[in-house]
């Protein structure tokens, strides 16, 4: 046990003290969360003066339903045409940005034209081209003759509606909850998504870059001759995963000071932080036991990456399926993944943090069940590839020298 805390201290001081640990752990987030805000604040502005631009530029119109009256709105400055192709060859010169045509059968299909000198751009996407004063004034046009009261009750039919979703309880009545409840939620999941996926992969990357680092530098022929290959996998795992919980810490540090900087709500409470904890224990040691015992095959880093990039992919399939298992907590793509013993961690914390009501807790219990299953499993075979690969040099291994191996 001594040899072990040695290794796993080494691995862990060593690898707190690079540069790139400081960079990952502590300059990574800064800077996404700088140039996020930035692009999030150049966008808002961005659309936001497109819209303005849209709804303060100059009109022209032509009626051909009988509606609107040759006068125009009192302060409105506006431009009546005859016909559109008269519209169309002044608009021009008279300075009008958007021509709306307005059909014979208005009153019948409520449909309209609207043309535009402004150039689409991204920014406009979703716009109708159709100012809101102008909407309004077609309103009060459709219903001449209507009681004030009831032309502004028109204009807007609902307002600020109260929206309740109705949750089963687990005794028995219902309760409710309003949408910002459930978007904080989702919010939070997200922000626990990504934690963990980041953390638990950014383990794997120290653990195959240090032991492909350590073949080619041939450190592994000394360091075997002090402490067995079980030792030296298991110190490794702990120090490594010691090191990954350490950038959890300052990552949900960070990640809470920026909420509450920026006065975003998010449904944090106690339970995220344990589940989180205990699935990126069991994520990080199936998942950096799998990588030691299947990248010690290689001679090199490149090869290591080569054996190592479906165990990649399946850990990626969380984050490349955010949306579903988030829109869909209690859904066949979520339950699936959570079956994957490399995919469980991820998801299962995402689904407990998005829907913990929804989220049965026996089925909580099954999945760190299964997780400690596989974790056990893959502890046990990948050291008995990890005890002969170690010393693999210039010689490729086959998939039956393999199987005798597990079968030693």
């Amino acid at each position: 046990m001594r040899k072990i805390l040695v290794v796993a201290r080494h691995e862990f001081v060593t690898t707190v003290r690079r540069i790139g640990f400081l960079i990952v752990t502590i300059g990574l987030p800064l800077l996404m969360g700088l140039l996020g805000g930035g692009v999030l604040l150049l966008n808002a502005k961005s659309m936001t003066e497109e819209h303005a631009g849209i709804q303060g530029a100059r009109l022209g119109y032509v009626d051909r339903s009988g509606l609107a009256p040759a006068e125009h709105p009192r302060g409105a400055d506006w431009k009546r045409y005859d016909d559109a192709d008269s519209g169309r060859r002044k608009m021009a010169a008279d300075g009008v940005a958007i021509l709306i045509l307005i059909p014979e059968d208005y009153l019948k299909s409520g449909k309209i034209e609207a043309l535009t000198t402004r150039r689409p751009s991204i920014t406009s996407i979703g716009e109708t081209y159709v100012p809101q004063v102008f909407v309004d004034w077609l309103v009060r046009r459709v219903l001449a003759g209507t009681a004030e009261d009831r032309v502004a009750r028109a204009r807007h039919p609902v307002e600020d509606p109260v929206i309740q979703f109705i949750l089963p309880d687990a005794s028995g009545p219902q309760a409710t909850e309003r949408p910002e409840d459930y978007y904080r939620r989702l919010g939070t999941a997200f922000f626990f998504l990504i934690l963990l996926f980041l953390s638990i992969s950014v383990v794997g990357g120290y653990l195959i870059q240090g032991m492909a680092d350590e073949k080619e530098n041939r450190v592994l022929e000394m360091v075997i001759s002090s402490v067995t290959p079980g030792q030296l996998m298991a110190g490794k795992l702990i120090g490594l995963g010691a090191a990954g919980m350490l950038q959890v810490v300052i990552w949900s540090i960070l990640g809470v000071s920026t909420v509450v900087m920026s006065a975003v709500s998010f449904a944090l409470n106690p339970g995220l932080f344990i589940f989180c904890a205990i699935f990126f224990l069991f994520g990080s040691l199936l998942y950096g036991s799998l990588l030691l015992g299947i990248g010690s095959l290689g001679t090199n880093q490149r090869e290591a990456m080569q054996y190592t990039w479906v165990l990649n992919l399946l850990m990626a399939l969380p984050a490349m399926l955010w949306f579903i298992v988030l829109a869909e907590p209690q859904g066949v793509t979520a339950r699936v993944l959570t079956a994957i013993p490399l995919t469980a961690p991820v998801t299962m914390m995402a689904r407990y943090a998005v829907d913990p009501a929804g989220t049965p807790t026996w089925e909580i219990l099954a999945t760190m069940a299964w997780l400690g299953l596989w974790t056990y499993l893959g502890l046990r075979f990948s050291a008995k590839i990890y005890r002969v690969g170690l010393l693999l040099y210039g010689k490729r291994p086959t998939p039956r020298e393999i199987w005798r191996w597990l079968r030693a």
